[in-house]
């Protein structure tokens, strides 16, 4: 399968994993859908690239909008699956669902809370648990580096402007590092499970898809 590369920073594979599961109030039953609305609502499947009109920028939400560069160095990398649909606004949001794990890592590799992009694709309880997470990173003095793998992201349209996704990312590729210095504080685990995300996402009054609310699973069935 035809892979998009993003070269980005990455959650920590073990220490971010576990802030990230209290900052959420996750745990590892793998029932991560419960407390975000919208995620078990039933929704009709969108159609096919056959039964949709073409893309374009007068279609695609925040089409219009100047979407913030993110900077990641040389030493860290994201990759996604190249699931696009040929539907522009579930195309819309899987973009910005990749927007919002590269803010994420961004501020991460950094340890830079002011980056643009993460109030850009960030609000709301999902940016309270974000800040959650970046405070223990910094508190810790801990980066990382690798490659992150996401996978299997499927988008759910709840209503007009809401949509849920779910999505799973592998890290066993990601090894963490010491912040000043650069060093390896801990090699990668290549036997470390997937973990499973579930998020609900808003479109703003800007026309950007925003992740608002998340919460995670590890080693889920889903990502198996």
């Amino acid at each position: 399968m035809t892979r998009r590369r993003t070269r980005t920073a990455l959650i920590a594979a073990s220490a971010a994993t576990a802030l990230l599961l209290t900052a959420c109030g996750g745990s590892d039953n793998g029932d991560a859908s419960d407390d975000i609305p919208g995620v078990d609502e039933t929704t009709e499947e969108p159609g096919g690239p056959e039964d949709e009109p073409e893309e374009s920028a007068e279609e695609e939400p925040g089409g219009g909008v100047d979407h913030p560069e993110i900077d990641f160095g040389d030493d860290y990398e994201n990759t996604y699956e190249d699931d696009y649909t040929g539907d522009p606004v579930v195309d819309a949001v899987l973009r910005a669902n990749q927007g919002f794990n590269d803010a994420v890592d961004e501020a991460i590799i950094h340890h830079d809370y002011e980056r643009p992009a993460l109030s850009f694709y960030i609000s709301g309880p999902a940016r309270t648990a974000t800040f959650r997470v970046l405070d223990a990173m910094v508190e810790s003095g801990e980066s990382s580096g690798g490659t992150s793998h996401y996978f299997n992201r499927d988008v759910k349209l709840v209503e007009e402007g809401v949509a849920t996704i779910s999505f799973c990312r592998d890290f066993s590729q990601v090894y963490d590092t010491d912040f000043e210095t650069g060093e390896i504080t801990k090699e990668a685990d290549p036997d470390a499970k997937p973990t499973l995300y579930v998020a609900r996402m808003e479109l703003s009054t800007e026309g950007v898809w925003q992740t608002v609310e998340y919460d995670l699973s590890r080693e889920d069935q889903e990502c198996q």
